[in-house]
């Protein structure tokens, strides 16, 4: 897969955004925070276990920490977009029965594109905050 880096960033931008138009504007700074976590995040669990805790935390009546699943299923549309590897973004049953060769690779993508979103966190949602 050839991969155009302005079209890469581009996506990474447009997905960001996205993120800063469905979070609600109190929690900006908290979706800063997991979006700049997201690579580290899949580096230890993986792409499974990411959409897993977006469905539960976008299914939480809570919503101190509704942003996380919103933050994460956002991602993973952004991901799956740019990949055209077809899997369903709310669905960790798809990534875990995907063949190792293609989940690995996706898994590489998501890591590198997680980079690129940590980029654009701070100039679109703003300095991060913790919890």
């Amino acid at each position: 897969m050839k991969l155009d880096l302005r079209d890469f960033s581009r996506h990474a931008f447009n997905g960001v955004s996205q993120v800063k138009q469905i979070v609600r504007q109190v929690d900006h700074k908290k979706a800063s925070a997991a979006v700049q976590g997201l690579s580290a995040y899949i580096s230890t669990w993986g792409l499974h276990r990411l959409c897993g805790d977006g469905v539960k935390y976008i299914n939480t009546r809570s919503l101190d920490t509704k942003y996380r699943g919103q933050v994460y299923q956002e991602f993973l549309k952004t991901l799956q977009h740019l990949s055209q590897i077809p899997f369903a973004p709310d669905d960790a049953n798809g990534l875990i029965n995907m063949n190792l060769e293609n989940y690995t690779g996706l898994n590489r993508l998501a890591i590198e594109l997680a980079r690129e979103w940590s980029f654009w966190a701070v100039p679109i949602l703003g300095e991060a905050e913790q919890e």
